[in-house]
């Protein structure tokens, strides 16, 4: 099948149906389709270029090889009418890069926390498999509920595979040479020194980087070494990033402090002075975090200039309390805010707080 898919697009081998377009990633397009025989959604991946098309068949081989919760499944692999096709489970939310920075600026550490076990625990069982994903980054990882934040799942193990020739042509150099690729600019920031000066020999501890590099972006809301071309210097040079201030409140200190020795740890600048993944689920299984979803809602009252109150449609009324807010702290009537909810009466309240961006 050559062209863009559709739902006027006949079934796939005769069992998936398209329903609609998601999007494209550096390498790939992909489609919501119908398995028909199982009646479920699935995500259907199919590579830009064909002459990608034996890439991506190995790519398939690889990431079933890895099964995990915090992984999201390879179903199925289709050699069909002069193209191929990769069929993933549909993970119902949005990827990480579609809700960070907008319209969420960072998040507190209790979440970061969560996020960041999720990713680890992933990552532990493809290692232990053998699986390395060497292109992590946000939106090759899938937030189950969006917003809620109920899951993380790592995604596209086996399309980072079809990055390879890209990725490491342009790192043979160690990037001196100028690109204007999608591809590369949108995985420099989360590639580690030895994954820069020699893409297809890094290993697991790259991983380890990747996801300590978007753990410390999510709770700053800053790239720990800048975006682009610009940060490979800083990048290979890989000096412990400023902690950020935000932890500094009695209400995240703990946490904050907890999880930057972390994250500055997964930022060693050799790869033997990272944590394995399977360390890392250790060390983030000692930091106290809840599992409370997250929700959004918008200032509708404020009490005093410390106290206001925050409604969302169906739910009941929650207090807002400018110490709990993480970041930003001044708001006013109007503004929406991103929270963990806590039962209370006559009010819930919220807590960790957001201000959520929506300029």
């Amino acid at each position: 099948m050559k062209g863009p898919l559709s739902p006027t697009t006949p079934p796939i081998a005769d069992r998936y149906s398209i329903q609609a377009y998601l999007g494209a990633g550096g390498m790939q397009h992909v489609y919501l389709a119908n398995d028909m025989i199982f009646e479920r959604q699935v995500a259907l991946k199919v590579p830009k270029d064909n002459s990608g098309n034996a890439r991506f068949a190995k790519s398939a081989v690889v990431s079933a090889q890895v099964n995990h919760a915090n992984i999201a499944k390879t179903l199925d692999y289709i050699d069909f009418d002069g193209a191929c096709y990769l069929v993933e489970e549909f993970v119902q939310g949005a990827d990480l890069s579609k809700l960070f920075p907008k319209p969420i600026p960072y998040l507190p550490p209790s979440l970061v926390a969560r996020i960041l076990h999720q990713l680890a625990r992933g990552l532990a069982a493809s290692h232990t498999a053998g699986v390395v994903h060497r292109d992590l980054k946000p939106s090759n990882i899938m937030i189950f509920g969006g917003e809620s934040f109920v899951n993380a799942k790592i995604t596209d193990f086996g399309i980072a595979k079809m990055a390879e020739d890209e990725i490491g042509t342009w790192a043979k150099d160690g990037g001196q040479t100028s690109t204007s690729s999608k591809t590369i600019l949108g995985a420099i920031p989360y590639m580690a020194p030895e994954s820069i000066t020699d893409f297809g020999k890094s290993g697991f501890e790259a991983d380890v980087w990747a996801i300590g590099a978007i753990a410390h972006e999510l709770l700053t809301g800053k790239k720990p070494f800048g975006t682009g071309l610009k940060s490979i210097p800083a990048i290979l040079e890989a000096k412990t990033p400023t902690r950020t201030s935000m932890i500094a409140g009695a209400q995240f200190s703990q946490d904050g402090a907890d999880i930057s020795t972390i994250i500055e740890g997964c930022l060693g600048k050799e790869p033997d002075q990272r944590p394995t993944a399977e360390e890392l689920v250790e060390q983030i299984g000692a930091v106290c975090y809840p599992a409370t979803a997250y929700e959004t809602a918008t200032i509708n009252h404020k009490q005093t200039q410390s106290i206001g109150f925050a409604q969302s449609e169906g739910k009941k009324s929650v207090m807002c309390h400018k110490d709990n807010f993480y970041g930003h702290r001044q708001f006013s009537v109007g503004k929406k805010v991103f929270f963990a909810r806590t039962p209370g009466s006559p009010n819930d309240r919220a807590f960790p707080i957001v201000l959520v961006d929506e300029d």
